[in-house]
């Protein structure tokens, strides 16, 4: 009595929030997030055109859901290259097994 009396304090805690919602974790699709670039008119202001990194990438991305390709196709600025790199493989990873058209970043904002 007394081991199951302590099981039941120690599972308490955790009923609140199993009860609200037992299946919603069955039931979830869960996208992986597009990469964050930065707002290249913000960035410019900041640093100066000049200083800031832009960054393109084309492809396509595929859906396990609807299994099809989609075009994909995401821009923006950041401070530096390497951030710049680091958006350019999260978008890469972000078209799972589609193909990558091109991709680049070069120094200066556009336009």
């Amino acid at each position: 009595m007394r081991y199951s009396t302590i099981a039941v304090l120690a599972m308490l805690p955790l009923a609140g929030t199993a009860a609200a919602a037992p299946f919603d974790e069955l039931f979830q699709y869960d996208r992986d997030r597009k990469p964050v670039s930065g707002d290249c008119r913000a960035l410019s202001a900041a640093v100066g055109a000049e200083a800031v990194w832009y960054g393109e990438y084309s492809g396509k991305r595929y859906d396990d859901f609807n299994e099809r390709l989609t075009p994909y196709y995401a821009r923006g600025c950041f401070e530096t290259e390497f951030a710049c790199r680091v958006w350019q493989n999260q978008a890469m990873t972000y078209s799972e097994r589609g193909p990558t058209y091109w991709t680049r970043c070069v120094l200066g904002a556009p336009g």
